[in-house]
């Protein structure tokens, strides 16, 4: 599959137009017909770009610290279209696991109620449902809220 390959590296201005075109690609900026300010999280320091071929091949934005309820914040994952069911979303969401756990004992995220795979991969990924905003994003959909903690113990 080539994931040993790949780097995850700090997003750049440079990799913009690739991530831009995942995103477009992907649920749930294609149904809702947003995009991602990628030079805002850039700036933040929160996005990352997995690297294969040179090229890049999907990207993660997250808040490691603490944001809610103690824990880190996944704001938005993607994985080019030819790469999806290759392991790279893992990869990406356990990098961004292992940097909130280090000052989160949690990670929230928020999934459409219409994608409905996100939701699947999240769950094979150990996070459990654990409420939901109706109307948040769109009157016809409710964003689910997810959480998984990431340290054992208190």
């Amino acid at each position: 599959m080539g994931i040993s390959a790949t780097s995850i590296v700090p997003m750049k201005q440079s990799h913009v137009r690739a991530c831009n075109a995942i995103a477009a690609a992907s649920e749930p900026w294609k149904t809702l017909r947003e995009s991602i300010d990628f030079a805002r999280y850039i700036t933040l320091k929160q996005a990352f770009v997995c690297i294969l071929e040179n090229a890049p091949a999907g990207f993660v934005i997250f808040t490691p610290e603490p944001v809610f309820a103690r824990g880190g914040y996944l704001r938005a994952i993607g994985v080019a279209e030819n790469q999806r069911r290759s392991g790279l979303g893992k990869q990406l969401l356990s990098f961004a696991e292992n940097r909130t756990r280090r000052s989160s004992a949690n990670m929230f995220l928020c999934v459409s109620s219409f994608n409905r795979p996100g939701q699947h991969f999240y769950k094979s990924m150990g996070y459990t449902k654990v409420g939901a905003v109706p109307g948040l994003i769109s009157p016809a959909s409710s964003e689910h809220i997810y959480w998984k903690k990431l340290t054992s113990g208190g």
